[in-house]
């Protein structure tokens, strides 16, 4: 399982600071984890984001949600990867009180 910080990820500004690589990839995943778990408008069928880990090409959708104590969880039902996400709230990627504004 993965524990993430998701501010460890991103610059001073908020933006995604890893440029290129492995943690760009990670970071890429994380916060498209973030925009589906708290997009509470999307439709129940939205599928989540494609698992950054498996393999398996066909079915790599992860199921994403939030906890009582407002981690962001995920899960990959094909190779069972999974992790939570905390300090994700207030970012870019956080959906929860709306679509952000420009």
């Amino acid at each position: 399982m993965y524990f993430i910080d998701l501010t460890h990820y991103l610059d001073a500004k908020g933006a995604i600071a890893p440029e290129r690589g492995p943690a760009r990839k990670m970071a890429d995943f994380l916060t498209a984890v973030v925009t589906h778990a708290s997009d509470f408008d999307r439709s129940d069928d939205a599928p989540g984001p494609a698992c950054f880990k498996c393999r398996k090409r066909d079915q790599r959708i992860v199921e994403t949600g939030i906890t009582e104590d407002d981690v962001v969880v995920w899960r990959c039902l094909a190779c069972g990867t999974e992790g939570r996400i905390s300090s994700w709230q207030g970012t870019f990627w956080d959906l929860s009180q709306g679509t952000p504004s420009s």
